[in-house]
């Protein structure tokens, strides 16, 4: 029997999938053959997150959430399901092929774009319009998260299968101000105290997060809709 198990970042993004609460690092089985882990943000947590899955009983891996574009075809909403991940050190690794057209043929049918290019790995957010051309070129990828990498490279080192679906959050001309980077605390939760008293010193970045929470808004819709998928029985 396959069982999946799924690493999410952020609560805001495991809403997505269930409403119920998960405590970051312990992982919740929601049914038999499915598996959620809230791992904070960063690849060291993602990594941690995926083998606290394995050695729990899964033996299929999942990066969700949200990821940034980095070219401008895509917009937010638009769902990335790639065949392969750059990782920070240039490795490139290939999702499962043929869970990864499993994925493609339920997502046809969904309202949104489907784009099954390359994601990249980052240790960091990658905010700037500059820095998203810059790597793009760099690494021929069509969107970025931080996850994804660490995920897959644990799922290749166990010999498991990997999938990775993620939403775009950011276009690759939205810039994520500066005071929501400066509230998120080391997990990438967002301090809302620390916001608020930034937006009153930098009022000017308050029409950049309302798109920010729009996109995340079309990005969240993308991922419900996608979420089914997980629950059906895996084929592959």
């Amino acid at each position: 029997m396959t069982r999946i198990g799924v690493v999410v970042a952020l609560p805001a993004e495991c809403r997505t999938l269930t409403r119920r609460p998960l405590r970051r690092s312990e992982p919740l089985a929601v049914s038999d053959t499915l598996h959620f882990c809230l791992s904070g943000s960063g690849p060291d947590n993602a990594a941690k997150a995926a083998l606290r899955l394995a050695e729990g009983g899964c033996n299929a891996l999942v990066s969700w959430g949200c990821a940034g574009a980095l070219g401008g075809h895509l917009a937010s909403g638009d769902l990335m399901l790639p065949t392969e991940v750059a990782c920070a050190d240039g490795t490139v690794l290939p999702a499962h092929p043929d869970w990864h057209r499993g994925a493609v043929r339920y997502a046809e049918a969904l309202p949104c774009k489907v784009s099954t290019g390359r994601v990249t790995a980052s240790d960091g957010i990658v905010h700037g319009r500059d820095a998203k051309r810059m790597l793009a070129a760099a690494t021929g990828a069509d969107a970025v998260d931080m996850e994804s990498g660490a995920v897959v490279r644990t799922a290749t080192a166990l010999g498991l299968p990997a999938l990775v679906i993620r939403a775009i959050a950011d276009d690759a001309a939205t810039a994520i101000p500066r005071s929501v980077l400066d509230a998120l605390d080391p997990h990438g939760n967002t301090r809302l105290p620390k916001l608020i008293a930034n937006l009153m010193r930098r009022p000017s970045d308050i029409p950049d997060l309302l798109r920010l929470a729009m996109a995340f808004k079309a990005a969240s819709a993308t991922l419900r809709a996608m979420s089914p998928h997980l629950h059906a029985p895996a084929k592959f």
